[in-house]
Formats: structure tokens, sequence, C-alpha cells
């Protein structure tokens, strides 16, 4: 099946992960807490992808990007990275955000797989 998207788990110096919070008016997962990603556009690599969504959605330049190995349930290639530079400043495609910690994560309401992914670059990253 055909990557149609990328997702990026990014981390702080803390190992905290970043979380954006869904609209309302959203198809998938509404009010929900995501990562930073999207739909690729044509002729887009996952990685390009992944860096430019995560410019749009919270400001950050993203680099040195790693693949997570994992089977994702949709065609998504998720990434990792503990690099980047810039302010969180979040677009309008979400209400909030958050850096958040493993002891706290599962006090937000996650979108799925955002739980699998951290714990996986905690793990393995």
């Amino acid at each position: 099946m055909a990557l149609v998207g990328a997702v990026v788990v990014i981390l702080n110096d803390r190992d905290e992960i970043l979380i954006l919070k869904r609209p309302a008016f959203v198809d998938w997962a509404p009010h929900k807490w995501a990562l930073p990603g999207g739909k690729l556009e044509h002729n887009e690599s996952a990685l390009t992808a992944a860096i430019r969504e995560s410019k749009e959605e919270t400001d950050l330049d993203v680099r040195n990007l790693k693949i997570i190995n994992l089977k994702m349930d949709n065609p998504i290639a998720p990434f990792y990275t503990r690099q980047y530079s810039g302010t969180v400043k979040i677009d309008f495609e979400h209400t909030d955000w958050a850096w958040a910690a493993r002891s706290k994560i599962e006090t937000y309401d996650l979108a799925p797989s955002v739980l699998k992914l951290y714990e996986w670059v905690l793990q393995n990253g």
C-alpha cells in the first residue's frame, strides 16, 4: 500500500513528547491529542512531508529525522527527532499543544498510535 502521510514524534531534552490538540471540525480524531503530521503532497517524499507538516503545524524546524520501525494501522510513515529549533506556535489546524512526559501522557485523550510511537522512541531512539 502506498504511503499517504507522515507523522513526527518530537522529543525535548526531558524526553517529553510534543502533542497537538485537534479541533472539533476535523474528520479524523476530533478533540484528540495527536502528533504533527499530515498528508503527502503530489510527488512528495514522506520525509519531506514530515518536515513540512511539522513546520506548518508547530513552526518548528525539525532535522535529523529517523524512521520509527513499527507497523502502522494506516499507510503513514512515522519519524522521530530530538533535534529542532524555534518556538512552538500552532496553526489553525489545532486548538492547543503540550509537552507531555511519559508519566502524564495517558491523562490526555490521545489519537490512535500516539502512545505506541512514543513508547517505541523511548525504548529504541
